[in-house]
């Protein structure tokens, strides 16, 4: 089994340096797996010394330069260099998003009886999926039936692909062909970008073969993950949630801050290394939301319109509270005299 990453990145972002612990955290742990890199010709080119960019290959056993004409973006690069591994990569292998930990052995995953998988989207069902209308939504916009047709959304972030016979190369290479074709349709005619809704209609599109995998293998600690933390072979903290301004790390190795330093070293500092060591105790201290009425809304507009107003106009959300607060005191109070 091969363990493949697609990598593009600059200078000036972050994606590099995940992809750096992602690598030495899988290395530690399977010293003898072959490791392979798959990235564009603009990142290759800029993997030197000059830019702090040669740890990495420390950690894998390849990379491989994927060829593009400069008009193209490195988004684009990324979606269509991941959605056609298997014309770079030959044989069975784990593809892994950069934004994770490896933290154990992983060679298990080869007794895995699915050909193809990967692990839900917040390891629930659609039905109980706090992003289902969202997910529906965007699948109605781009004409997709995947996610409702499997009652569920596998995430991209970890994708199991066997080609040990002609039958599950088969199986493999037609599932990366549509998935390719259908996000070429999504991102150019549609002008959606997102390689996960790709995916699932790619996997419907091929007869929903795709087996879901044990949450181990795909471990999302912010969403339903904390279950499978304890046996957890791969974290995948989503460096993108982070992305905004006010969004405060929860998983202490994605902060923007650590990752930084890394850049500024071109290798992993020490005590940044023991942290990766050890990644299921790197967590920051959280809130915790146990009302079920507050967690229901936590993702609606809603929710986020109201934090915008505090933020931006405080005096008029200090008079919405008061008016509601004096609702909620004469609710309160006309249910006490029933």
């Amino acid at each position: 089994m091969k363990y493949v990453y697609v990598l593009t990145s600059t200078p000036s972002d972050l994606y590099y340096e995940q992809a750096l612990m992602s690598a030495y955290s899988l290395r530690k742990h399977n010293p003898d797996a072959e490791v392979i890199v798959l990235t564009d010709n603009k990142t290759y080119s800029g993997l030197t010394e000059e830019n702090k960019r040669l740890a990495l290959k420390e950690y894998v056993s390849q990379i491989i330069s994927v060829g593009f004409e400069d008009s193209v973006p490195n988004v684009d690069r990324s979606r269509l260099i991941k959605t056609s591994i298997p014309q770079y990569v030959s044989g069975s292998f784990l593809y892994i998003d950069c934004d994770t930990i490896i933290c154990d052995d992983l060679s298990s995953i080869e007794n895995v009886s699915a050909v193809t998988g990967g692990v839900l989207d917040g390891h629930c069902m659609l039905n109980e999926h706090i992003h289902k209308k969202y997910f529906l939504r965007r699948d109605k916009k781009l004409g997709f039936s995947g996610t409702k047709s499997l009652g569920a959304n596998i995430n991209g972030g970890l994708v199991l692909a066997k080609a040990d016979t002609q039958e599950q190369k088969k199986e493999t290479e037609e599932l990366f062909r549509q998935w390719n074709e259908i996000w070429k349709y999504s991102a150019y005619v549609k002008h959606d970008r997102h390689d996960q809704s790709a995916l699932n209609e790619a996997n419907f599109r091929t007869g929903l073969k795709m087996k879901f995998l044990d949450g181990i293998w795909n471990c999302q600690p912010s969403h339903g993950g904390l279950a499978f933390l304890k046996n957890a072979k791969i974290i995948h903290y989503y460096s993108s949630e982070f992305s905004g301004k006010n969004y405060i790390p929860y998983y202490k190795l994605a902060d923007k801050k650590l990752q930084e330093r890394i850049k500024e070293c071109g290798s992993i500092p020490e005590d940044i290394k023991e942290m990766i060591d050890d990644p299921k105790f790197q967590f920051n201290p959280v809130h915790l939301i146990n009302d079920s009425r507050i967690v229901s809304i936590m993702q609606s507009p809603l929710t986020f319109t109201v934090s915008d107003i505090k933020a931006h106009c405080p005096a008029l959300f200090n008079l919405l509270e008061a008016v509601c607060s004096g609702i909620r005191g004469l609710g309160k109070k006309l249910k006490g005299k029933k």
